[in-house]
């Protein structure tokens, strides 16, 4: 397949990229590689409501456009007065290619691996189900028409100097003093989207944690709240937990840039910790399509590295993967020999 001819080097491309939190983080790499090999291009960014919050400030995206899941006829009249180049669809359904092609699109990119890619103007054969490649390292290889060649970027995530301060501030409203102490956010959520660590697992690791003299906030998404999940008696010292919904996504990123250390199964908030450059520990399937060879944190890959590491579960007869096979002695020691000489006591767990 021919690049894309130097002499039209495209003034306004659209990345399509309009579903989970995580998703959109793995393919902020994409504007930054777009951003680097056209520099004086317009970038668009087509995406949900809830994860549009992700790409403020991002320095690689002009513009970001909402899908507010409209028909394919109305969402075309939304691009159509961008006069965009090229659309580069990551996320690929037929509304999106009918809205990118009514839209007179000339150059549409996307993944052939459906009839969908009928569509499209430069398929790109991809086999995402395999799970053999990283999701990000898939969403950069359908930048090889546009003639980018393909290299791993980190992902992004910008907060500015008050986001920051703002995060700080919310924790000690929350009563997470940090002062002279690790924090450690964990997410026992998951959004449904993968498998996680049981949350008994989480809460006693922040029992822990808290009992070692660290500060531990406990996060949770729509529709989750683990306050109840902590059983008997509060310790003291106890987690904070956050209440659900309390508070927008960036005032989340926030608080999670001030961590020292955030622990997660696969999901929004891993993603959105590794971007920010704060430490993170993860519990991953080792089979299925949820594996951390997929999913993991990047481009820590494929599996974690000394700032990210990844814990993988052993798999069950049936090919499935026990998730709860995990230790929270596993990750305790972890997280002790991380913050050697800063926390306190001989707690060890049961």
């Amino acid at each position: 397949m021919p690049p894309f001819p130097r002499r039209r080097d495209p003034r306004r491309i659209l990345i399509v990229r309009n579903d989970r939190l995580g998703d959109v983080l793995l393919t902020t790499p994409v504007a930054r590689a777009l951003h680097a090999r056209f520099p004086d291009a317009h970038i668009g960014w087509l995406a949900r409501p809830y994860a549009a919050p992700l790409l403020e400030r991002n320095p690689d995206v002009d513009q970001v456009l909402l899908d507010e899941g409209a028909p394919a006829r109305e969402l075309a009249r939304l691009l159509a007065p961008e006069r965009y180049d090229v659309a580069l669809l990551v996320s690929m359904d037929l509304r999106l290619c009918r809205a990118a092609r009514r839209a007179r699109i000339p150059v549409r990119i996307g993944p052939l691996r459906s009839a969908w890619g009928l569509l499209l103007t430069r398929p790109v054969p991809q086999r995402r189900a395999r799970g053999d490649r990283h999701e990000a390292d898939h969403n950069l290889e359908l930048l090889a028409p546009l003639g980018i060649p393909f290299r791993r970027l980190a992902t992004r995530l910008e907060l500015s100097d008050a986001e920051r301060a703002r995060g700080r501030e919310l924790l000690a409203a929350l009563g997470c003093e940090i002062a002279g102490r690790p924090l450690v956010a964990l997410h026992p959520g998951g959004g449904g989207s993968a498998p996680r660590w049981p949350v008994a697992h989480f809460l006693e690791l922040g029992r822990c944690l808290a009992g070692a003299g660290a500060a531990v906030l406990v996060t949770a998404g729509a529709g989750e709240d683990f306050r109840g999940a902590a059983g008997g008696e509060p310790t003291s010292p106890a987690p904070v937990f956050l209440p659900p919904g309390s508070h927008a996504l960036r005032e989340l990123a926030g608080m999670l840039a001030a961590a020292d250390l955030v622990v997660s199964s696969s999901t929004g908030p891993l993603h959105m910790a590794v971007a920010l450059g704060v430490p993170t520990l993860s519990v991953f399937p080792g089979t299925g399509p949820g594996q951390a060879f997929r999913w993991g944190p990047y481009p820590a890959y494929p599996e974690g590295d000394a700032t990210h590491r990844v814990f993988v579960a052993p798999a069950r007869a049936d090919g499935t993967s026990d998730l709860a096979a995990v230790p929270v002695a596993a990750l305790w020691e972890e997280c002790r020999r991380r913050f050697a000489g800063r926390l306190v006591g001989e707690t060890r767990v049961p």
